[in-house]
C-alpha cells in the first residue's frame, strides 16, 4: 500500500517546511512586545506607592467595596495590601470588540477613596490641588449592579 520512496519524499518535505518555519521571524512578536509595556504602565507596581487621587474623598475609610471578596466592606477594614490594590490603576475591561469600557462613577470613587486613604495613612497626600468630594458609602448610591460590564 505505502511506498517507501513516497514516505521519504513526504518526510523530506515536512522536514524542509519545519526548518523554514523555525528560521522565519515571528511577525506577531513586536506587537506583543509593544503591548506589554502598556499594561506594565497601567497597572500598579509592587515596588512603588499608588498614584495620588484625582479627587480627595472625604471620609475615605467609610467607602464600601462594591465587588469581589471584600464586597460591602469599608476601605478602613482592609489590609494594607488590599487597599493598595484598590488604589492601583487596573487594566480596563474590554468589550467584545476589544474596546475598553469607560470606568463607572462607583469605580472612580472607590479608586480615589482608596488612594486618599492610602496616602493619608502614609502621610503623603498631595497638596489641596484637588477637589474634596463627599464619600459614596454604597455602590447602589451611584449605579446599579445590573449595569456591570463583566
Amino acid at each position: 500500500m505505502s511506498h517507501p520512496a513516497n514516505l521519504d519524499d513526504i518526510l523530506g518535505e515536512l522536514t524542509a517546511i519545519r526548518l523554514l518555519l523555525a528560521a522565519r521571524p515571528v511577525a506577531s512578536a513586536p506587537v506583543q512586545a509593544a503591548a506589554a509595556p502598556q499594561y506594565a504602565q497601567s497597572t500598579a507596581s509592587s515596588d512603588g506607592p499608588p498614584p495620588q487621587p484625582s479627587q480627595v474623598i472625604e471620609d475615605a475609610g467609610s467607602v464600601l467595596v462594591h465587588f469581589g471578596k471584600n464586597k460591602d466592606k469599608p476601605l478602613s477594614e482592609l489590609s494594607e495590601r488590599s487597599l493598595a490594590w484598590y488604589a492601583s490603576e487596573q487594566p480596563p475591561r474590554l468589550d467584545n470588540s476589544g474596546k475598553p469600557f469607560p470606568p463607572r462613577p462607583v469605580e472612580i470613587t472607590l479608586r480615589n477613596a482608596a488612594r486618599t486613604l492610602w496616602h493619608t495613612r502614609a502621610g503623603t497626600l498631595g497638596p489641596a490641588a484637588v477637589q474634596v468630594a463627599p464619600a459614596v458609602v454604597t455602590a447602589t448610591a451611584t449605579g446599579s449592579e445590573d449595569n456591570v460590564p463583566f
